[in-house]
Parts: C-alpha cells; sequence; structure tokens
C-alpha cells in the first residue's frame, strides 16, 4: 500500500504529518523528548524493528526534528537529540496525551501524568484560548486565509464564510 501524499496540500496539519510520517515517528519524538537518545533505548522502549527505527530516525533527522551527534569511534555511536523544532512539537504531544488520557485510556487510568519540574505541579490541560485568553471551544472557531494560502483555500474558506453567515 502506497503512504498518502501530503505535502501538496495546502494545510499546515498535513505538511505537518509529512515531516512527523506516522505513528512510529510520534513514539520517537515522545521518548526522545523524554530523555531517550540511543538507538538500541528506542527500540527496548517502543519493540520496534530495527530496520522501521532506522528509517524513522533518518526521516526525523532529515527534516530536523531531530540531530544525530556521532558519540564514538569512526561513527559507530551516535545520539538522537530533539532540535529546537521538535521541542516546539512538544505541546502537541501533550494535548494528544491529554486527549488520549480522558477518551483511550479513561480519566482515573492515565498510564502516565506529566509535572512541572520546577514546582512539582501537574500539568493543566492544555485549552484553545483567544489572545484575550478567553477559551474558546471548538465550534466557536472560524477560519481565514492566511497569507501562505492558495487561492484554492481562499476560495474554500470565502465560500464556507458566506454559507456560515446564511
Amino acid at each position: 500500500m502506497r503512504e498518502p501524499t501530503f505535502a501538496n496540500l495546502d494545510c499546515s496539519i498535513a505538511r505537518t504529518f509529512v515531516m512527523v510520517r506516522d505513528a512510529w515517528s510520534f513514539l520517537i519524538l515522545r521518548d526522545a523528548l523524554g530523555g531517550i537518545r540511543q538507538f538500541e533505548d528506542f527500540r527496548l522502549r517502543l519493540g520496534i524493528a530495527r530496520n522501521v527505527l532506522t528509517e524513522r530516525l533518518n526521516h526525523l533527522v532529515e527534516f530536523e526534528l531531530l540531530e544525530k551527534v556521532d558519540i564514538g569511534k569512526r561513527g559507530l555511536r551516535f545520539e538522537y537529540v530533539p532540535t529546537g523544532k521538535a521541542k516546539e512539537l512538544q505541546v502537541a504531544l501533550m494535548s494528544l496525551m491529554q486527549w488520549g488520557d480522558r477518551w483511550a485510556s479513561g480519566r482515573g487510568n492515565e498510564p502516565v501524568i506529566a509535572f512541572d519540574k520546577v514546582t512539582g505541579s501537574p500539568i493543566s490541560p492544555l485549552q484553545i484560548t483567544s489572545r484575550s485568553g478567553r477559551q474558546v471551544q471548538s465550534d466557536e472557531l472560524t477560519y481565514r486565509a492566511g497569507r501562505g494560502a492558495s487561492q484554492l483555500t481562499r476560495r474554500y474558506l470565502a465560500k464556507r464564510t458566506r454559507s456560515l453567515r446564511v
């Protein structure tokens, strides 16, 4: 089965999937952000096949989410270190985790709970807020074309906005 091609879609979510690729990559990034750095540690933690792990690590390095750092002699041992780009993805990963805690594991059955190292407090549930700080519900969102929008996206959003006003 061929992988879907999202690179040409006028959507930042689709473009993110091109960079992250699949569930294995999300889990590798989760573990890298949690401190795992070496190939064998990723393999043991995830139970992932060597060839799949190699391919995913190379992909994440190619898209500059991980940096491959030589820690051995003659290029035999490496660490995979999260880049700033990967660290910014932590918010999305935390949001997925919190959603999964509620809908996949069930409240009270969370496998892992995230805490602030500095204060020792658990992380608050992530929410969508406007710049004014108001919590925005899903059905209260609307979209406008951004600077990078294609003509197709601009037409779609204009049509959608007109139909919502009717």
